[in-house]
């Protein structure tokens, strides 16, 4: 007993004679007890133990707590992008969120701190990049990054694509209209899709032609499971502007989901004719053939998607080609296209299963 205090003093609150504790004061009352037993050594670790599971619960909850990511698209000598970006935030896992912006206006996206992502940037003018992963810290809820990009250089001799991803009716946008449209954009990347689409409303009335923001409603439109809105307002967006390539995209997937495909691959067919460049229309093309049935087109297109600069995100038209060529008994083939799928989603959560494809292919190659 510690000379000059009564024998109470040294008991753990809650105690009550019988050597149990309430554990009420958390690691201080723990400390205490180990004095008592262990001349100091409990407390040590029991104190250290107390601070890693704290520190481990601040972590736990950080990771829940939205960061705002902000992402601005320059060139290498650090200007500004005057056309129309779109800007994809990527985990290992796929596609976190994606968006459009105009001019030099940042993206802005809420995503989880204490993670792992990277960035992909496309657009008309430029070669589409994708970012190495960087790392969100769990303490962090503001981060901001900056991609970027390189002038588009056409092969010498050849002439620019026909059409591009920037409308027509976008090169005479008034100011106050391009003003609702960023702003509509912003609040579209915050998830604020009331907003959002009254900011695009606002972008119409003022400039009736703006194909983008007819077809930014429409897109709020499926995310609030709307389809025929939908519908009718990429319709209006390809009537503003009929050389609107991500209009006809839009309707064409919407055609593939109602096993329209005729109509799809019409779609589609219209699309390329304007931007030939464009992977994602050349990729729902060569999904909508296999869909459809038409394998050889099908196989024709995928080919044609990987020739494109920027096709690695549209890699799962790998899968696709492997399982046509591995129902075609064609199984070099259809190993060659699941590994140029592992190596271009190398962190994909398909891989294992893509695997799996392959090994069995091989077994059955080399019994």
């Amino acid at each position: 007993m510690v000379s000059g205090q009564p024998a109470d003093a040294l008991k753990p609150a809650g105690s009550h004679g019988n050597g149990r504790s309430s554990w009420r004061g958390g690691g201080v009352n723990v400390a205490h007890q180990g004095l008592l037993e262990n001349g100091g050594m409990m407390t040590r670790c029991l104190a250290s133990v107390s601070i890693l599971l704290l520190f481990a619960s601040l972590l736990v909850a950080q990771e829940k707590t939205n960061c705002d990511l902000e992402v601005r698209v320059r060139t290498t000598d650090e200007r500004n992008i005057s056309t129309p970006v779109e800007v994809q935030v990527l985990s290992p896992q796929g596609v976190v969120a994606k968006v459009q912006v105009v001019g030099g206006e940042p993206a802005h996206f809420q995503v989880a701190s204490g993670r792992t992502y990277r960035l992909a940037a496309s657009g008309s003018g430029f070669e589409t990049v994708t970012t190495n992963y960087f790392n969100i810290n769990a303490l962090e809820n503001e981060h901001q990054e900056t991609i970027h990009v390189k002038p588009d250089q056409n092969q010498p001799g050849e002439s620019s694509p026909p059409g591009s991803s920037v409308s027509v009716s976008e090169m005479s946008i008034p100011r106050k209209a391009g003003a609702e449209m960023k702003k509509g954009l912003d609040a579209y990347s915050k998830g604020d899709m009331q907003k959002a689409s009254t900011e695009f409303e606002k972008a119409v009335a003022e400039y009736p032609h703006y194909a983008r923001a007819y077809q930014m409603l429409g897109v709020i439109a499926i995310k609030q499971s709307d389809r025929a809105r939908a519908r009718d307002l990429f319709s209006r967006s390809n009537q503003a502007d009929a050389t609107f390539v991500p209009a006809y995209v839009d309707l064409a997937r919407m055609d593939l989901q109602e096993q329209q495909y005729a109509d799809a691959e019409s779609l589609l067919t219209k699309a390329i004719s304007l931007d030939p460049s464009s992977p994602e229309a050349v990729a729902l093309l060569a999904t909508t053939e296999f869909a459809n049935k038409e394998y050889e087109k099908a196989l024709a297109d995928v080919e044609r998607t990987h020739a494109l600069r920027g096709h690695e995100q549209f890699a799962e038209v790998h899968v696709m080609a492997g399982k046509v060529l591995r129902m075609q008994n064609r199984p070099e083939a259809a190993i060659a296209q699941f590994q140029l799928f592992l190596k271009e989603k190398p962190d994909s959560p398909e891989n294992e299963s893509v695997r799996q494809a392959i090994a069995t292919l091989q077994a059955a190659r080399h019994p």
